[in-house]
């Protein structure tokens, strides 16, 4: 611990320890409390969109991609200013409270909404509150654990995630087929305010260092710090370098790990959006379900993201590139094989679901792997060229670079899906998505440290002549 952290533990500790300090600055603590943040539920079912905001039934798949599109495009513009804005503030806490107070609005206007402009507004509001809980809750796990665990934890955010993108419109059609569609938000309430109590009660590790009974233990606390740490002493035979301020999300993405790992992140993203704008149209077209029918028709892909945990466990002990490549070329066939559902049969019910299942798991089971190459690549980035992501690292910009670039697939899903399944038909959409995925998967070989000496050189080069 340096003399600078020594005189701010000093001033600090006439300070009253808060209560329970332990287990609210404990990491458990702060993954639940993580984990409950970014699984929400705003449901739009297309039978709302008929009944409240009065479209054309024969409206509703482009409209409920419109809405999509409205949250992803949103959060895809603020993503970015939001990474910069947490890695400048003082603490994580303040803007990941803020999400919640803006999700609330936007759960009001969507309860209160008898028109499509108020259906739009609350998704637009969602799109702002999920951009800034996403990259907030990025950074604060980061700060909480190594980066030898890091996988695996990432795995609770992204089953949370997930699973409240996919159970979204499974529980939201439970709910409204057995009580309406008010019924849905009075469920959704308890769970904001146990998230808002979770948010509340959380202390973050640097605060909860002040109140370390000893010197070792604020030690040990710190340890906990954002991984991407600048560097203070380079070693002799190199210059230190400039500190980079602003934005450095384009320099990130030149380092190729980041950019293919990003890549993947925006193709997984469309599929998940892709599959929300359409599947319940076509189980109700192809099958003649109703409400709970579109809901329940989620749960196969839903399921597997609550694994991710174990996903991300297994990418850290055998790396993110042959979980990546595996993941895609397996995902190939399961898509193209969709084209076989066309009509109303419990065998082709049955190959759906499973079909769906495989998709699922495949989907989620690289997604920890994406984002622990990011950030093992912008670490890589720091050690090399001490100062080159600025004074205080770029944990948060990292996490939202890496959402931008979901968000962003979110935003094309439903234009891929929605559109291309209206015009052409459900076996074109999910062949292109397979193709689509294809594409993706060769580059996923190209993971790893090797081969990027010549982009390292190329950043201390930059940084000199800066």
């Amino acid at each position: 611990m340096n003399t600078c952290d020594l005189k701010r533990f000093k001033r600090t500790r006439i300070k009253k320890r808060p209560w329970l300090l332990k287990i609210r600055s404990s990491t458990s603590f702060i993954v639940a409390a993580v984990w409950m943040s970014t699984f929400t539920i705003v449901p739009v079912m297309p039978t709302a969109l008929v009944t409240r905001a009065g479209i054309e039934y024969s409206d509703r798949e482009y409209w409920v991609s419109v809405l999509l599109m409205s949250e992803a495009g949103t959060s895809l513009l603020f993503c970015p200013i939001f990474g910069y804005l947490v890695d400048r503030g003082r603490t994580r806490r303040l803007p990941f409270i803020g999400a919640l107070l803006i999700l609330t609005g936007c759960m009001i206007i969507l309860q209160l909404s008898q028109s499509i402009a108020g259906f739009v507004t609350a998704r637009l509001l969602q799109g702002v509150a999920g951009a800034l809980v996403v990259v907030a809750a990025f950074a604060l796990i980061g700060d909480a654990v190594p980066q030898e665990r890091l996988g695996q934890t990432i795995g609770y955010l992204g089953s949370a995630i997930a699973s409240g993108f996919l159970l979204g419109p499974f529980l939201g059609g439970v709910v409204y087929n057995s009580g309406g569609y008010n019924a849905v938000f009075w469920f959704s309430y308890p769970i904001l305010a146990l998230d808002m109590v979770m948010r509340l009660v959380l202390v973050e590790k640097k605060v909860a260092a002040q109140w370390a009974e000893s010197s070792d233990d604020l030690e040990s606390d710190l340890e906990t710090e954002p991984r991407i740490a600048p560097v203070e002493t380079p070693e002799p035979q190199q210059q230190p370098q400039p500190r980079r301020k602003g934005i450095v999300m384009f320099r990130m993405l030149k380092r190729r790990r980041v950019f293919i790992s990003s890549w993947a992140l925006l193709v997984q993203g469309l599929l998940l959006s892709a599959f929300d704008a359409t599947l319940p149209i076509f189980v109700e077209t192809t099958f003649g379900w109703n409400a709970l029918g579109m809901g329940l028709i989620f749960l196969p892909m839903a399921v597997p993201a609550f694994f991710e945990p174990l996903f991300g466990f297994i990418t850290d002990r055998i790396g993110a590139r042959w979980i990546s490549f595996s993941c895609f070329v397996l995902l190939i066939p399961s898509l193209i094989c969709l084209r076989f559902v066309s009509q109303h049969s419990n065998e082709q019910i049955a190959l759906l679901v499973c079909l769906l299942f495989l998709i699922g798991v495949f989907i989620h089971a690289c997604a920890p792997a994406m984002y622990v190459e990011t950030q093992q690549a912008l670490t890589t980035m720091e050690l090399e060229s001490p100062g080159i992501l600025g004074p205080k690292g770029a944990v948060a910009q990292g996490f939202g670079l890496q959402s931008m670039c979901q968000f962003a697939g979110i935003f094309f899903g439903p234009l891929w899906g929605g559109f291309v399944e209206v015009r052409f038909g459900w076996g074109a959409m999910t062949g292109s998505l397979g193709v689509l995925v294809a594409l993706t998967a060769m580059p996923m070989l190209w993971l790893g440290d090797s081969g990027e000496s010549g982009e390292n050189e190329e950043e201390r080069d930059e940084g000199a002549r800066d």
